[in-house]
């Protein structure tokens, strides 16, 4: 059938125990292909790579997937849009058009998928996406960042009562996706997480199970980084606490006058509220189990006396532009043209910067990632949550779901996708050709499997492996984790091994769902208090204002209405804790 494009360590890791298990993790996104094949049987083979085709295999016909009872309610060649993102690339060139692993899903099960690309970059990326949801046929899945796009309007909660998605997906997991029925069965916190407060379920997504060390490993990725080189330079070891990154970020200020011992691009300093057993925003405060604004509490004037001190010593800059609002560009310049001592970073610091840095005539750079700062008592929190709930979701259209058959096939696709056999191949591609496996079941990418390409209209070179599917979120999938860990550099896996050892994560579930009016009273209450905490945060940090007037400024927040947005997300919370 011709194809068409439309345009369009597991000990230290304590912190996870009660909110592992929603939240963000997002890596990007991949390309690839849809191909199908009409008859009423096909079967995949065992393939061989070719030096004529970028891809490790092509799929032909065979036996159904192993494991999975199946039955066919749909015609052959049964039609499946999807919409799918695949940045600033052409759809003529997407890699969604090459995907082997969706090959061979179209054989296996007998339908035609034809991908929908959205470039999420575009300017307007927004409003074609709002503009999508009202235009008629709608795609019959949506992989994308649905929650984020559609959160004024209340997420994707606000998708179910705007009549686009389904009220709920419950029966048709039961009856006809066993794999996903069996995980939620077995995983009551998995099912917890996914469902909203009533138990339903609205959407689909890659699961983490975080089962082992990599599978946190592979929801970590941001911290703070420093020029190990520096430290050595001034005889001190990397710091663990507040105290001791005063006295190195001191140090590092003598080394030279146009040296910025912390550069706080990108809103940097916020790393350092977990220091002060808060954050800024809505977390759960470990002292009392419940949930709190930190930009009203007294820890958070801590917090600021400390950025003040900092400002004020020039330990610190790019906080602010002249407009008050963070800096969030620039640092980068100052970090490869070694100005910057330490920041908030990636996991790829070092390929990103200190490889940029070494070859660029400064042999002796060296980076580490730094630990998050203890408090007095020796408790480490984090203020960055790793969690379950992943950014980019797989919604189905009601449109759909109106066509019973239609979402018959989607459903025994999506499953098969859920399955250990279909998640390996989306994630790793095919054993023996694009990953091996070991005596203990550990999975290693192949030379072949490794292999770099070069795509026609892609500026990126996927590994062969990444022909099969996407690892990020445009298909669903269980598990799986290791690929991120087992095809990245030590650097990566170390530092995001340092950053995810804690003894309590401080942020607030990102898998709570808030009720239409939870979330009417979160915005009213957020459209004055973000620019104003904003305003005033720069103010006391910069001694523009001074911290004897924090009360006043609390008393200003409470008027307007950050207790009612305290107590809504207390009842998103309370509902959660009760499901």
């Amino acid at each position: 059938m011709k194809k068409r494009i439309v345009a369009a360590l597991m000990a230290s890791v304590m912190c996870l125990s009660m909110l592992a298990g929603c939240g963000n993790n997002d890596d990007g996104t991949q390309g690839g292909n849809s191909g199908s094949s009409e008859g009423s049987s096909s079967t995949p083979v065992s393939s061989t790579p070719t030096e004529s085709t970028p891809d490790a295999s092509q799929p032909s016909g065979g036996e159904e997937p192993s494991g999975q009872a199946w039955e066919q309610t749909w015609p052959d060649g049964q039609k499946i849009t999807w919409l799918v993102r695949d940045d600033n690339v052409d759809p003529a060139d997407s890699r969604y058009q090459q995907l082997i692993g969706v090959q061979k899903i179209e054989e296996m099960f007998h339908v035609d998928i034809e991908f929908i690309i959205f470039n999420g970059k575009a300017d307007d990326a927004k409003e074609q996406y709002l503009t999508m949801l009202t235009t008629e046929p709608l795609p019959d899945v949506i992989s994308y960042l649905n929650e984020e796009m559609y959160k004024a309007d209340g997420g994707i909660t606000g998708l179910k009562t705007k009549g686009i998605i389904p009220q709920s997906l419950n029966e048709i997991i039961e009856t006809k996706m066993p794999n996903l029925s069996k995980i939620l069965e077995d995983r009551p916190d998995i099912a917890r997480d996914l469902s909203d407060n009533n138990g339903e379920y609205l959407y689909f997504e890659r699961i983490n199970p975080y089962d082992s060390a990599v599978d946190y490993v592979a929801a970590s990725d941001t911290g703070l980084v420093m020029r190990k080189d520096w430290l050595d330079d001034v005889g001190m070891d990397v710091p663990t606490n507040m105290d001791e990154w005063y006295d190195v970020l001191t140090a590092f200020k003598q080394i030279g006058a146009d040296k910025v011992p912390f550069d706080a691009y990108s809103s940097g300093i916020m790393l350092f509220e977990a220091a002060y057993g808060m954050t800024s925003g809505i977390y759960i405060d470990p002292d009392t189990g419940k949930v709190e604004h930190g930009a009203r509490t007294q820890k958070y004037k801590e917090y600021l006396e400390t950025m003040s001190k900092w400002y004020a010593e020039g330990l610190m800059d790019h906080v602010f532009d002249e407009n008050g609002k963070a800096v969030s560009k620039g640092g980068d310049d100052n970090v490869t043209g070694g100005i910057a001592g330490s920041w908030k970073g990636l996991a790829n610091n070092n390929t990103k910067f200190g490889d940029k840095m070494r070859e660029a005539g400064q042999p002796q750079v060296e980076l580490v990632a730094v630990p998050w700062p203890a408090m007095a008592d020796g408790t480490v929190y984090t203020p960055r949550t790793v969690s379950r709930k992943q950014r980019e979701t797989q919604i189905i259209t009601v449109d759909a779901k109106a066509e019973p058959e239609k979402m018959d096939a989607i459903a025994t696709v999506m499953d098969y996708m859920f399955s250990e056999e279909g998640s390996e191949m989306l994630c790793w591609g095919e054993e023996g050709v694009t990953f091996v496996k070991d005596d203990m079941g550990n999975r290693t990418l192949t030379e072949y499997g490794n292999e770099q390409l070069e795509l026609p209209g892609n500026t990126g070179k996927p590994q062969r492996y990444k022909m099969y599917g996407n690892q990020s979120g445009g298909f669903p999938s269980y598990g799986c984790f290791d690929v991120n860990s087992a095809t990245r550099d030590q650097w990566f896996i170390d530092a995001a091994t340092v950053w995810v050892q804690a003894s309590f994560d401080l942020g607030y579930p990102g898998c709570i769902s808030l009720t239409a009016e939870q979330n009417e009273k979160v915005n009213e209450g957020n459209s004055q208090l973000s620019d104003y905490i904003a305003e005033m945060k720069w103010k006391f940090i910069t001694g523009q204002e001074p911290l004897s007037n924090f009360d006043t400024y609390v008393a200003e927040l409470e008027r307007m209405g950050i207790s009612n947005v305290v107590a809504a997300y207390q009842e998103a919370y309370d509902a959660y804790l009760a499901k």
